[in-house]
């Protein structure tokens, strides 16, 4: 044989010895990357069964998070419709307190009319005032009460007309008052014309003529030994001034005469003089009246 012959004999001689160990590491090798390839296809398997119940439980996941989302929005639009209602009753019950505001102030301005009135107007006006107060701190305390305090005022609305018929009644008790007083100041007159002046036991040894033709009430009595002393319902207002001398009567009797001591604004305090009891005594509600230039 030839030598080139021999040689590549001798060579695949070599390669099949040197393949044989290959092929059976290879033939284990398949069995193995098999084994391998299926418990990787298993676990694939199960990722994916796994990803799927998670793709699941996102998705209600998902739909309950969107239920509670629209259940919240449900929710803010009813507490916005809430809070758009509130505020409406808001702004209605602080136009009620502006009104009760104004009608506390007319009646304030009524109580400041009043106080020129007699003692029965004197007594409505701390009743007023102090019922005001009340409703002043009734107000404060919130607009839950605003239906009270409304009741309240009608019922010094109610007061208040009372006061002024009592009022009117008083001022034309005062005219008739002051009618008579003109027509003794007439029949005065007639007789000083026809007879001259009265004695001098009539009148006072000291005092001042009164500059204005006058009537009022005697409102309190205070009697100590000789001295007897009046409050009466007039005073620096009405124009009364110390030193005057008045005349108390009832029903056209004289009582007395009055001398003036002390002045307020409304009252007045002065000395009762040439009081008999066979004429009567000087008492609560008997008239005073004053003439003009004469004591």
């Amino acid at each position: 044989m030839h030598i080139l012959t021999k040689i590549f004999i001798v060579l695949v001689t070599l390669l099949a010895v040197a393949m044989v160990p290959l092929v059976a590491t290879y033939t284990s090798n398949e069995n193995s990357y098999k084994s391998m390839y299926r418990a990787s296809n298993d676990q694939q398997l199960l990722a994916q069964s796994r990803a799927s119940d998670a793709e699941q439980a996102l998705i209600s996941q998902q739909l309950q998070m969107q239920q509670d989302i629209d259940a919240r929005e449900a929710t803010i639009g009813s507490l916005r419709s809430s809070q758009s209602s509130t505020r409406a009753s808001i702004e209605s019950m602080n136009d009620q307190i502006r009104t009760l505001k104004s009608q506390l102030d007319q009646s304030n301005a009524n109580l400041q009319a009043l106080s020129t009135a007699s003692q029965v107007n004197s007594e409505l006006k701390e009743r007023f005032v102090k019922e005001n107060y009340d409703l002043r701190e009734k107000l404060i305390k919130g607009t839950r009460q605003v239906m009270e305090m409304e009741d309240t005022l009608e019922q010094i609305q109610y007061e208040a007309d009372e006061a002024e018929r009592a009022k009117r009644k008083a001022t034309e008790e005062r005219r008739l008052m002051e009618t008579q007083l003109i027509d003794l100041s007439d029949k005065y007159d007639a007789f000083v014309a026809k007879y001259g002046e009265l004695e001098v036991v009539a009148a006072v040894e000291t005092g001042v003529a009164p500059n204005k033709t006058l009537t009022g009430v005697v409102l309190q009595v205070s009697r100590a030994d000789e001295n007897v002393l009046v409050e009466i319902n007039v005073g620096s207002r009405d124009g009364v001034q110390e030193g005057w001398v008045m005349t108390v009567g009832d029903d056209g009797t004289f009582l007395g005469r009055l001398l003036i001591h002390e002045v307020d604004i409304n009252r007045s305090v002065g000395r009762v003089t040439l009081e008999d009891a066979s004429r009567g005594e000087v008492v609560v509600g008997s008239t005073v009246y004053s003439v003009k230039g004469r004591n």
